[in-house]
């Protein structure tokens, strides 16, 4: 992605995990985006993920909104996601050369877009979780990147790990990680991120901890 670095993480809390990233081309100038988490961990919610995975690729495209795209996961889903089971899921489409992101957010932890000037966006967006409702429609929203901005996506893995008090970790501390470490590209924020929430929860994860960076140089 010329003009911006990106990085990812993966944690899973069993031998197979139910989170999934993504980011691939669209075209030559557009990019695609994704985190999602099936509610649930191991090989049922894997699965269940696996499933998503392959519609979503099917679906995706440069002539599709992530809006839309939602909208046709979350019929297809709703037949196939047993009861009591849902899926978040956070699409967005990325203009390489105008640098604005275009997202919607299916009930997943809004992502974290940090500012030079230290302010915080939530990119919140979008509409309830994949595979509960039929009925389910979805709005988006565009937003403008500019240079020095740090992106952050990511799973309740990761906010929601605890120490040995069982405190988690938490999205306040999340934040502090982004704004704290200026300077970064998106692979040594990645890995320090990581690395501070291992050392939190003594590498205990009680669930699948997914993460993606997108900085903008």
């Amino acid at each position: 992605l010329p003009g911006f670095s990106l990085a990812n993480a993966w944690q899973p809390a069993r031998g197979v995990s139910g989170d999934y990233l993504a980011a691939f081309k669209l075209d030559d100038t557009r990019a695609a985006l994704c985190v999602a988490d099936v509610a649930g961990k191991g090989f049922p919610a894997a699965l269940l993920m696996s499933n998503l995975q392959a519609a979503l690729r099917s679906f995706a495209s440069e002539s599709i909104s992530p809006s839309e795209l939602c909208e046709k996961l979350n019929q297809l889903m709703c037949g196939n996601t047993p009861l009591r089971k849902f899926i978040t899921c956070f699409y967005s489409e990325l203009n390489i050369a105008t640098r604005k992101l275009t997202f919607t957010n299916a009930g997943h932890n809004p992502p974290m877009l940090v500012r030079r000037d230290g302010e915080c966006v939530r990119l919140e967006e979008g509409g309830r979780v994949i595979g509960a409702f039929c009925d389910s429609t979805f709005t988006q929203q565009e937003i403008q990147l500019y240079e020095g901005d740090k992106l952050l996506l990511f799973t309740d893995g990761v906010t929601e790990a605890r120490n040995a008090d069982g405190e988690e970790f938490g999205e306040q501390r999340l934040q502090e990680c982004l704004r704290s470490h200026g300077g970064r590209n998106a692979a040594e924020l990645r890995t320090l991120i990581l690395n501070e929430v291992t050392e939190f929860c003594d590498s205990n994860f009680d669930d699948d901890a997914t993460l993606m960076i997108l900085i903008a140089n």
